[in-house]
């Protein structure tokens, strides 16, 4: 016999993951298990689907396209990335069938997810407020995936997202956006006063930018008073150098007509 299979001899595929997750830079094995198939004249394809577009990543017998030199196939379907980086994360397709033109066919689909590590957060803290007054703090990193989770800290203390459940915080008037990074004081009081850092934190790890002090001020009921009072002064000064200046050309006026 020439060894044609029957159709009757169909492709079954297996995997031990359909949805893998690793750090970046580890290396992973998609695992595509032929659990019932004649091995003899088998096709073995690996396509790689981002944003629902397909691209070959094991073709003819060889890893090809973004893959290349990073991959190999582990006899007999199963493929191994040596170091995975972000963008390996994407659904991955394993197809299997026979070369005779049976049409029997087998694919199993795995979604891989390369997590990545937070970088340093970009953080903003107003250096000086004032008591009553509202204030914004806020914190950003780009680079992790999953996105990551925002905490925030005050003299190495972490804050509580809603102050309202701990008796520590519980006359504080922030409220804290875990996924925005946005921590905002409606009315500051001088116990908000201190050195506050944000953490930036998913799967892969975590990173945190460096502390900054906010100083909380009391008002200063004195400057506010000879403000005001230098204000009046100020207005006093211009309607008295009007009324001078009023009376010179009035004076001059009736001294030209009492000289005609």
């Amino acid at each position: 016999s020439t060894g044609h299979i029957p159709s009757m001899f169909a492709v079954i595929l297996r995997t031990k993951a359909r949805i893998v997750r690793i750090n970046e830079f580890e290396p992973v094995e998609l695992t595509c298990i032929i659990h019932f198939a004649s091995t003899y004249n088998l096709r073995i394809e690996w396509k790689k689907i981002r944003n629902g577009i397909p691209s070959y990543v094991y073709y003819r017998r060889k890893i090809v396209g973004d893959l290349e030199n990073r991959a190999q196939l582990r006899e007999p379907a199963s493929m191994l990335i040596f170091n995975a980086t972000r963008t390996d994360t994407a659904e991955y397709r394993c197809e299997v069938a026979y070369n005779d033109g049976s049409g029997e066919f087998d694919e199993i689909k795995i979604n891989l997810e390369v997590r990545v590590k937070p970088v340093e957060p970009q953080c903003s803290v107003p250096k000086a407020v004032t008591v009553g007054m509202a204030a914004e703090l806020q914190c950003l990193e780009n680079e992790g995936f999953p996105a990551p989770v925002y905490r925030w800290f005050r003299n190495n203390e972490e804050l509580p997202q809603d102050p309202k459940n701990s008796p520590k915080f519980i006359n504080a008037t922030y409220t804290m956006n875990t996924s925005t990074g946005s921590l905002k004081f409606h009315r500051v009081r001088k116990e908000d006063a201190g050195e506050y850092h944000c953490q930036a934190k998913n799967d892969a790890g975590h990173a945190h930018c460096p502390a900054n002090l906010m100083e909380v001020h009391d008002v200063d009921i004195l400057a506010i008073i000879l403000k005001s009072v230098g204000g009046v002064i100020a207005a006093l000064f211009v309607i008295s150098s009007i009324w001078c200046f009023a009376s010179r050309v009035y004076a001059s006026k009736k001294a030209r007509n009492e000289n005609e």
